[in-house]
């Protein structure tokens, strides 16, 4: 089975992380039986250990077509946000002057940039979504950039929470004509689209293995001249030279296996091979993914009690990702009467405070949320929408 036995379950939690691909756990347990070493080991399991980190970073960068990028490993995305903002703060930070945040954010691409660079006296300053349309104000942005001195812009390429895509591309642009730098969360866009970062071309662009399908494992992917400029904290000895010198202390080798093995194992759904082919099934995935989350979304919109957060698809793509709230019902209690009937969605703020607050839900439960991978079938979700509809 390409995603294991999941006993009946349907899990449409995927925005919170994916169930693993076959290809994925067979890469770990190949590691871990054919026995392993640190890096830089004389053993034959130190060499393997060096060809596996090389692989999947050389993988991965066509995954994401990121030719010109720095593959960096870490414990996850928030770990190694916090470790970046705190090198780029204390060597690109100018006091009174400020970092924009867009409220679409996960706080994993908040709080790292506004503790770091407060303690440099940099204010933070969030770009505005219209409640209205569910999308940012592209006015807002571009009155902030005219008006202030701009250190950072961070800035998600879809939302977790509520699906909307922003117009990343534009709003890099604009943070590199004021001469700031330009973080992207894509944590939530690499499983559902085709991410181009040559195309992009942000500073720094983080993800989560275990949101494709893969495992628990941050990746960071730094622009080469950026990745020679900093100075991370790390220990005396460890190697000043490429993205070793931000990876602190022995990494998660097996993890790493796990990463070269989802990719292969997306590759072969499309015939492909490597993070080429990888490419190429996340295209073919999303299609069918969007079609069930319209069509889940279509059917929500029927009923009077439900009450959706999501933009209009004709203002742009989405990800297969859908807030809710149902009159009557806490979102949590939605989701343990929903899980009652073995169907996983979550529910919360999802760590998306400043949106929540703007949405008017922080302190009301937030939301329930449910989202489309790549294994959900249109059966499930119309068993989905059934419960749904009986709450």
């Amino acid at each position: 089975m390409l995603f294991g036995e999941t006993r009946g379950w349907k899990f449409f939690d995927g925005p919170s992380g994916t169930q693993m691909i076959d290809g994925c756990l067979d890469a770990m347990r190949d590691y871990m039986l054919t026995g392993v070493a640190n890096r830089k080991e004389v053993a034959p399991t130190g060499d393997q250990t060096e060809e596996i980190i090389a692989r999947a970073r050389s993988e991965f960068q066509r995954f994401v077509n990121a030719p010109g990028y720095r593959v960096v490993f870490g414990q996850n995305m928030t770990s190694l946000a916090f470790a970046f903002a705190h090198a780029i703060a204390r060597q690109r930070s100018h006091e009174g002057s400020s970092i924009l945040i867009s409220e679409l954010e996960h706080f994993g691409n908040v709080d790292p940039w506004v503790q770091n660079f407060a303690d440099h006296g940099v204010e933070a300053v969030f770009l505005p979504v219209a409640a209205e349309s569910c999308r940012l104000d592209e006015d807002a942005v571009a009155r902030e950039f005219a008006a202030r001195n701009v250190d950072l812009v961070a800035v998600t390429l879809a939302a977790n929470a509520i699906g909307t895509v922003p117009d990343v591309e534009k709003i890099v642009a604009q943070a590199h004509e004021a001469g700031a730098l330009a973080a992207v969360d894509g944590v939530h866009a690499v499983p559902h689209h085709q991410v181009d970062l040559e195309a992009l071309a942000p500073d720094i662009f983080f993800c989560s293995a275990y949101k494709f399908y893969g495992p628990h494992l941050g990746i960071a992917l730094v622009r080469e001249e950026l990745a020679e400029e900093l100075r991370p904290y790390k220990v005396t000895p460890a190697t000043n030279l490429g993205p070793d010198k931000f990876e602190t202390g022995s990494q998660n080798h097996e993890a790493i296996a796990g990463l070269a093995g989802t990719l292969d194992s997306l590759a072969r759904l499309v015939g492909g091979a490597g993070g080429g082919g990888a490419r190429e099934a996340i295209g073919k995935l999303s299609q069918s993914q969007a079609k069930i989350a319209d069509w889940v979304e279509d059917q929500l919109r029927t009923m009077p009690r439900v009450r959706l957060y999501r933009a209009d698809r004709a203002d742009g793509i989405l990800a297969p990702t859908i807030a809710f709230r149902v009159e009557g019902r806490a979102p949590g209690e939605c989701a343990e009467r929903l899980r009652e009937r073995g169907l996983f969605i979550t529910h919360g703020d999802l760590y998306v405070v400043a949106l929540a607050r703007r949405l008017g839900v922080a302190d009301d439960g937030g939301w329930a949320r449910l989202g489309i991978a790549g294994y959900n079938r249109m059966d499930e979700a119309e068993e989905l929408v059934d419960a749904i509809g009986a709450l």
